[in-house]
């Protein structure tokens, strides 16, 4: 009985002390543990800060940006509008001579002086007056030809501004470190592992800086994506503007025969023998040809449209 008591009172002597190591430990691992957790909290309001201020400071720098290039992007379209004046007095003048030749011209194939009609008259007209048609649509559509260029000439004056500006603010957010992607304050394993409540941590800080990230890239995303966005603009302009005088030019066909089959039955030619059945049979299928054409290329800047919506949405990715 003496002998149980003894050993009883010996593990009891070696037990507590243990327990008292465990507990001390246990008590400097939750201090270390505490400390590392408030210097992670300091140094991530610390740099929220940072971010914060950065993004303030771009704000400011690019709302400056936004007021100093718009004048100067005036006074390149006060340029053009000064030489789409001049180019389209001009262009007006050689029209209002063509059309003055064209009606001349006209009248004297359908009222020829002197001698004998040939002996197919409406066809002989029909061609001269195509031809006659032809060329004054095609000096119009020079004139027009000429002033796209301009216009497209000052558009990429206009885009090398921007592109200037675009770089400018761009500089300034890296500067600010708005480019970049910051760094994890990650917690580091204290006593051999980590915490739950230091794994959760490191898992927000990864999520946080994520979106972080993805908020700066929308703060410079039009500076970083203007210049291929303005160069599809531009690509889209030219093309829309080439499609607009093929169509122009397949419904000037019809309207030339329009006018050749109008002016025939106000006045009909010496020679030509004209049945005003078949002229409205004609009138008939210009009218449904017309509208084919119109069909046909509003088809095409539907699809256009729909193309280029998916282009945008890849370029300001």
């Amino acid at each position: 009985m003496k002998h149980c008591l003894k050993l009883l009172l010996l593990s009891l002597v070696i037990i507590f002390p243990i327990d008292l190591i465990h507990a001390k430990e246990d008590k400097e691992l939750r201090q270390q543990r505490q400390a590392a957790q408030q210097e992670r909290q300091a140094e991530k309001k610390l740099r929220n800060q940072e971010i914060t201020d950065s993004i303030k400071s771009f704000s400011e720098f690019t709302a400056s940006l936004r007021s100093e290039y718009p004048p100067l992007l005036q006074e390149i379209d006060t340029e053009f509008e000064f030489k789409q004046v001049d180019l389209q007095a001009d262009r007006n003048a050689k029209i209002a001579e063509a059309e003055a030749e064209y009606q001349t011209l006209w009248t004297s194939l359908l009222m020829p002086q002197g001698g004998q009609p040939p002996k197919d008259a409406l066809k002989e007209i029909e061609e001269k007056a195509k031809a006659l048609s032809d060329k004054l649509f095609q000096l119009k559509e020079e004139a027009a030809q000429a002033e796209h260029k301009e216009k497209i000439a000052s558009k990429k004056q206009k885009h090398t501004l921007l592109e200037e500006r675009d770089t400018r603010a761009l500089d300034e957010a890296a500067s600010l470190g708005l480019t970049k992607k910051y760094e994890p304050i990650i917690a580091k394993p204290i006593g051999g592992e980590l915490t739950r409540q230091e794994t959760q941590w490191n898992e927000r800080e990864e999520k946080d800086l994520e979106r972080i990230h993805q908020r700066n890239q929308k703060i410079i995303q039009e500076f970083r994506t203007g210049q291929k966005l303005r160069e599809w603009e531009l690509q889209n302009f030219d093309e829309d503007f080439q499609l607009q005088w093929k169509e122009k030019r397949e419904l000037h066909e019809l309207e030339t025969q329009q006018q050749f089959f109008n002016s025939l039955l106000m006045q009909p030619a010496q020679g030509a023998e004209v049945k005003q059945q078949d002229i409205m049979a004609k009138f008939a299928e210009i009218a449904k040809q017309n509208k084919l054409v119109k069909i046909k290329y509003d088809t095409i800047r539907k699809k256009n449209s729909i193309t280029r919506r998916e282009e945008k949405k890849k370029l300001q990715e």
